[in-house]
């Protein structure tokens, strides 16, 4: 009997103590991040996406990764914030494009309006770092780090060469002599068309990185090109050049310019959501992030995101029937896609815009259907860097009659009808065929010239001047007519304001779309951040097979070509209409 009252005990103590523990735990789900103030410490690196997997499973098999509007909205809000005192920025890796670097200068430029000091550091840092760098009062290095400023390149890549010795060969119909997305199947090298539009957006994206250094260095444009021609910085260099303002080591700028400040890092002031208090007004943000495909939004493995016509429509369904709902920012990444699925999120934006303002928001890309969807918009905003237009059309497949010659597979069709193997990939497209498509790809071109002309507010003839397939940047684009204004998130939101008879300052409800956590999993996400008894969870996903942890292990360049959008392009590959921007595109 004695024994079983010590075992008796035991569990009880065990039991009582682990329900106490969870009693306690749920007694604080209710609390905020505890925000000590001081100095807010930015560890800078990554791509900055638009979009994250909401879900806990996600947001663990993430770490801390930062959205873009997360980054953006946390620095305004520290720049107003008495707790913040000055912002260091730790520069890493960072890959995203210029568009979001753009906005987030704007954001950290915000502590330098408020009079808050903003120190930059890095170990080394490559021409993107040290576009963000150079918004701050002063650079600092490490003393053995590099700095290189190399300038901007545009990479085209062609693969016919190499379709014709795997025995494929890709026909493709396009409108607009600049649509040249089909060029990186069909020829070996760039038309000139294709060059023409590629070099006038380098000459734009260089001539804007030349001017946002020497604005930030205090030097003129000249200065910065012989900087740039030199390319490769030691510290001493840099720092003889001017390119920085010392050496230290990280920790030796905490300690000399915020020896008594308590430190903020920006990942934990994310999760501190201040009350907001009674607002009268809310606006929904709406997003459309990747290639545009009929279906649901989601990640593909191969494909890349994907921004679902499915979803995205439903979502624009909700906000327009919410009465509590007073304007919509639909914030578009995307270099195109599916033309069905563009009119469909076109369509209900038409639906939205009979009861409330929408107002678009471009990032890095809003291109061929991203523009699309975005035509209609009451106001257009686009960071300098935005690429945008590509207003026109394309479809094609891919013949492999010759590959499956080389493999000695032989094929045998029996048909009825002239069109059977219309979409088969035996042989490309017959004369008849040709024609239909070139007629059909004619008529919906001019149905798009028909919305961005309504929406933009031209003639035909001047929306065909500045279409054809014509890739333009942000600060491009408003020059011809295709945006209103260069701005980011927050601008944009500030003319929702304005829309509602606002204040920019007046406060108002921003709402997303996402799938909530529970309590219990926003409770052990913080833990995940704080570095508590859930500290090394993220990593252990990370460890264990791909396919759990979201992603999966593929050589460069499969991983290149998703990231292009070349295998997304591929699935639209079945004589589909696809207005889509050149995606071999990257500018450095």
């Amino acid at each position: 009997m004695k024994k079983f009252w010590i075992i008796f005990l035991v569990v009880a103590v065990v039991v009582g103590g682990g329900f106490g523990m969870m009693m306690y735990s749920f007694s604080r789900l209710n609390e905020t991040i505890a925000i000590d103030g001081g100095v807010l410490i930015w560890q800078v690196g990554g791509s900055f996406p638009e979009e994250r997997d909401e879900s806990f499973l996600g947001q663990v098999r993430g770490g801390e990764i930062l959205t873009l509007s997360d980054v953006v909205f946390s620095l305004y809000r520290a720049a107003e914030d008495e707790r913040i005192t000055g912002l260091v920025l730790d520069l890493r890796a960072v890959s995203t494009d210029w568009a979001k670097i753009e906005e987030i200068q704007q954001a950290v430029m915000k502590f330098k309006e408020n009079g808050k000091p903003v120190f930059a550091y890095f170990d080394g840092a490559g021409t993107r770092e040290y576009a963000l760098a150079v918004v701050a009062d002063e650079i600092y290095m490490s003393p053995e780090a590099n700095l290189m400023v190399l300038g901007v390149t545009a990479e085209l890549n062609f693969m016919k060469d190499t379709l014709d010795k795997l025995g494929m060969e890709a026909d493709f119909i396009h409108v607009g002599k600049f649509k040249s997305a089909p060029e990186r199947m069909t020829r070996s090298a760039a038309s000139e068309a294709n060059r023409e539009m590629i070099t006038a957006i380098v000459d734009d994206r260089f001539e804007k990185l030349l001017g946002m250094i020497a604005r930030g260095r205090g030097v003129t444009p000249e200065v910065v090109q012989e900087w740039v021609d030199r390319g490769m910085f030691d510290t001493a260099s840099a720092l003889e050049g001017g390119l920085i303002d010392g050496t230290l080591y990280y920790e030796e700028i905490l300690d000399n310019y915020f020896p008594d400040d308590e430190t903020t890092n920006l990942a934990d002031y994310v999760l501190d959501r201040p009350e907001l208090g009674d607002t009268d007004h809310t606006v929904s943000v709406v997003f459309a992030t990747g290639v545009i495909m009929p279906g649901e939004s989601r990640f593909d493995n191969f494909q890349g995101k994907i921004a679902g016509s499915e979803t995205i429509v439903a979502e624009l369904e909700s906000v327009g029937e919410d009465e509590d709902v007073d304007a919509v920012i639909l914030r578009v990444d995307s270099p195109g896609g599916s033309a069905l699925a563009s009119d469909l999120i076109w369509k209900a934006i038409v639906e939205v815009q009979k009861e409330k303002p929408v107002i678009v928001s471009m990032s890095g890309m809003a291109a061929s259907g991203g523009y699309y969807i975005s035509c209609l918009a009451d106001s257009i905003f686009a960071d300098a860097g935005t690429l945008t237009g590509s207003i026109g059309v394309y479809a094609g497949k891919m013949s492999r009659t010759a590959m499956y010659e080389k493999i000695g597979v032989n094929r045998e069709f029996i048909t009825r009808g002239e069109n059977a193997l219309l979409f088969s990939d035996e042989g490309g497209f017959s004369e008849n065929q040709r024609v239909l498509f070139q007629n059909q790809l004619d008529a919906f071109y001019e149905r798009f010239l028909t919305k961005v002309a309504d929406g933009r507010g031209l003639t035909r003839d001047e929306a065909h001047a500045v279409a054809q397939g014509r890739v333009w940047t942000g600060y491009q684009g408003v020059d011809a007519g295709l945006v209103d204004e260069l701005g980011g998130l927050h601008r944009a939101l500030t003319s929702a304001k304005w829309t509602l008879g606002l204040k920019a300052t007046d406060k108002i409800s921003v709402v997303t779309f996402g799938e909530e956590m529970s309590p219990l999993e926003r409770m052990l996400l913080r833990s995940l951040r704080q570095g508590g008894m859930f500290g090394h969870l993220g990593a252990s996903l990370a460890s264990v097979d791909p396919m759990i942890a979201g992603m999966v292990t593929v050589p460069q360049l499969l991983e290149t070509l998703r990231n292009d959008g070349v295998m997304a392009a591929v699935a639209l590959m079945d004589g589909r209409p696809v207005a889509m921007m050149p995606f071999s595109l990257k500018v450095n």
